[in-house]
């Protein structure tokens, strides 16, 4: 079954049982608000999202809170990831703090006095109330983190390391950003994200992580200009078009300075050199003839194969002749030649063995080749396979 959604695009809680529970509480009014109406609404508000939420679902109330205190980054961390430990009575105290109401109220001894069984601590000071429990979890996160991090260092991956460093380094910087340009119906500007960058030494495969979130908030934008998600349409209906255009323009800029970072600081990684395998690595598996008593032909060494410029073998069986030139290197795989130039090597068939293999075998070069060139016999390609029939001729 489909889970229903706790929130609306406007940050409120979707009261599906409102006849029963009426809607969430608002503190629009709190100014005009006695002691007696002060307290009935906070035990109201205190109830209905006892109803709805769960500590899970306010986490993210308690981090915004806890950042309109001053709380630095690893704190509220702390306490995110730490939220099912928290006190849900400061969850719900946390948001109704966020949405405007005030942490007590002049006339709380007063009501304290009128109704029998009221403790007189009771919304003293609820901001400090849930201060201290965050002030709580903190401090035994950074005890258990201590203790985990002595007995099983090291801990964080590097991948892990580098993700906080980003979060805190970055992101925080771009949703503060976001809380800015959410509560501006003008004209807004990005971060200088090179200078972010530079001061803190974000690493080149780091960028993703800031892009992904860059990305997200343009498609947001921009669907709300096109009209394409109800969602994203309201979420920002109280921005006028050129606003919202504004937006996606400083958008652009932080990602050209992320490609731009990227361009500066990426590393040209040099080719890998390739690994050659010796001589005996290559012909290990070659298939060859080791002599022939019918032409009175031998093969030369198959080790002197890998590394020759020129190659040339003979089949005994079909009488052709294979000639294998390479501007670099032949080299040897399995039972077949390899890296020779398909142009310039050739093979044909030999009408005369006993003429024409003493003078390549045993000649020079200029010899062998001036007597190659007199035979008639048209020239075809060659594939390099080496079998039991083929006799290595020479190498060069």
């Amino acid at each position: 079954m489909k889970k229903s959604r706790i929130f609306d695009r406007y940050d409120r809680v979707v009261a599906h049982d409102s006849k029963y529970t009426g809607e969430e509480p608002s503190w629009d009014d709190s100014k005009s608000l006695d002691g007696v109406a002060y307290h009935r609404r906070r035990s109201t508000a205190l109830s209905f999202y006892n109803y709805y939420c769960t500590t899970k679902d306010l986490v993210d109330d308690v981090a915004k809170f806890a950042k309109s205190q001053g709380y630095k980054s690893d704190i509220i961390r702390a306490v995110k990831s730490n939220h099912k430990y928290f006190s849900f009575t400061a969850s719900k105290l946390a948001r109704m703090l966020n949405k405007g109401m005030p942490s007590t109220h002049e006339g709380w001894k007063e009501y304290c006095a009128q109704y029998e069984g009221v403790n007189m601590t009771e919304a003293n000071n609820d901001i400090q109330f849930v201060k201290n429990e965050i002030d709580r979890i903190s401090k035994q996160y950074a005890e258990v983190k201590a203790e985990t991090e002595e007995a099983n260092e090291p801990k964080l991956s590097v991948v892990d390391r580098m993700n906080n460093k980003v979060n805190d380094k970055v992101i925080y910087h771009l949703d503060t950003m976001l809380d800015e340009w959410s509560s501006s119906e003008t004209k807004v500007e990005g971060l200088n994200l090179l200078t972010l960058f530079k001061s803190d030494d974000i690493p080149v495969r780091a960028l993703g992580v800031v892009e992904n979130w860059l990305e997200k908030l343009r498609i947001s934008l921009q669907n709300c200009i096109d009209k394409d998600n109800e969602f994203d349409i309201e979420g920002w209906s109280f921005l006028s078009k050129p606003a919202i255009k504004n937006r996606i323009k400083e958008i652009d800029k932080m990602s050209s300075q992320i490609e731009k970072y990227r361009g500066a600081n990426t590393k040209v990684r040099k080719p890998r050199k390739k690994k050659v395998k010796t001589a005996d690595m290559q012909v290990k598996k070659l298939q060859y003839k080791e002599s022939d008593d019918d032409y009175g032909v031998s093969s030369v060494s198959p080790l002197t194969v890998p590394g020759s410029r020129k190659v040339f073998v003979f089949n005994t069986k079909t009488r052709k002749l294979s000639v294998y030139e390479s501007d670099s290197e032949i080299e040897v795989k399995g039972t077949s030649l390899k890296n020779f130039d398909e142009i310039k090597s050739y093979g044909l068939t030999i009408r005369k063995p006993d003429d024409i293999l003493p003078i390549i075998a045993n000649k020079t070069e200029k010899m062998f080749t001036k007597a190659i060139d007199t035979l008639k016999t048209k020239r075809g390609k060659v594939n390099g396979r080496i079998n039991k029939d083929t006799i290595l001729l020479r190498t060069l």
